[in-house]
């Protein structure tokens, strides 16, 4: 099975690192800049919160597949690691490379990208994935995890595979066939990306300013009152249901620490990508969350004025970099 990932930064390198580490042919369509760090470091080094710290190199690094698709054999799957506002540019790079057969899987935060692209991409299966935790690129090609969670990808014979021989070296790897609840329930905890990238603090301490979780739980109640109204149930990713994240983060400092402990087992430097986003003076996607909520909170008449004023700040913050 020849595996893609379509658009390696920070995510994609660590699922290429993971996919390379279970015994797949991975080969990586990235910046330049991402290959020449990958190969003046030897590979890419993969770590976590926990202590875990591996380096491997992918098997080919493509930078110029835009102009010369046909030079490359179908992959049998693409991993599309690409940022929301990013993916809609890409299809017919995506049939030039895969077959009749070939998964394309779609890993984005947020809502809209996908349905933008599903009519055009009707040769091949098209699948949804999520990555429920926190990937910062360091420094010497290393890609630092700095949060809980395993990669979550809709289930299919490709990914049965795939979570296996995850699975085979502890990785993990957790499959839905519906994705729907999944992905609706990773927006409601996305919310927080923006908040992160606006406070410019490290999450673990952004979460212990009361007035950052208050805004937080503002911005998740009406992600929840759109979800009712669209008689959607989220997935459920903390101890708690998603209905009482809004309640516990509006607490005082000293509950929410004592109820809130695996919420803040992260690494004290870990920052939303959101925020990589706007210090690297890269476009967000900022229309995929907050602004989903917006879009969403009109179509079902419910009000999201927290969300609306996120949106706003986060845009301001664009131009102003």
């Amino acid at each position: 099975m020849r595996i893609a990932i379509f658009g390696a930064g920070s995510t994609g390198c660590y699922l290429a690192g993971q996919l390379c580490l279970s015994g797949f042919d991975v080969s990586l369509v990235c910046r330049p800049t991402i290959k020449q760090t990958i190969l003046a470091n030897n590979g890419i080094t993969l770590s976590d919160y926990q202590g875990f710290l591996q380096t491997v190199m992918p098997n080919t690094m493509i930078t110029d597949i835009e102009q010369a698709p046909t030079a490359y054999d179908a992959f049998d799957v693409v991993f599309v690691t690409l940022k929301c506002h990013q993916v809609s540019s890409i299809t017919n790079t995506l049939i030039a490379i895969t077959h009749s057969n070939s998964s394309i899987i779609f890993m984005q935060n947020g809502l809209g990208s996908f349905d933008a692209v599903r009519d055009a991409l009707s040769h091949c299966r098209l699948l949804q994935g999520i990555t429920p935790f926190n990937v910062l690129q360091q420094t010497d090609g290393r890609f630092h995890k700095g949060t809980e969670g395993v990669f979550t990808l809709q289930k299919n014979e490709h990914t049965q595979m795939i979570q296996l021989a995850m699975q085979s070296q502890n990785f993990g790897c957790d499959l839905y066939q519906d994705m729907t609840t999944v992905i609706y329930g990773k927006l409601l905890l996305n919310l927080n990306n923006a908040l992160n990238a606006i406070t410019d603090l490290p999450i673990k301490q952004q979460l212990s300013l009361r007035a950052s979780r208050r805004q937080l739980a503002g911005a998740m109640s009406e992600w929840l009152k759109v979800c009712k109204a669209a008689n959607i149930t989220l997935h459920q990713y903390t101890k708690v249901k998603p209905q009482w994240l809004p309640v516990i983060l509006s607490m005082p400092n000293m509950v929410f620490t004592l109820l809130a402990q695996q919420m803040l087992d992260i690494d004290p430097q870990a920052r939303s990508s959101m925020w990589e986003d706007i210090q690297a003076k890269r476009k967000t996607e900022i229309e995929y969350i907050n602004g989903a909520v917006v879009r969403l909170g009109k179509q079902y008449g419910v009000k999201t004025p927290i969300n609306e004023a996120i949106v706003a700040q986060i845009h301001q913050l664009e131009q102003s970099v």
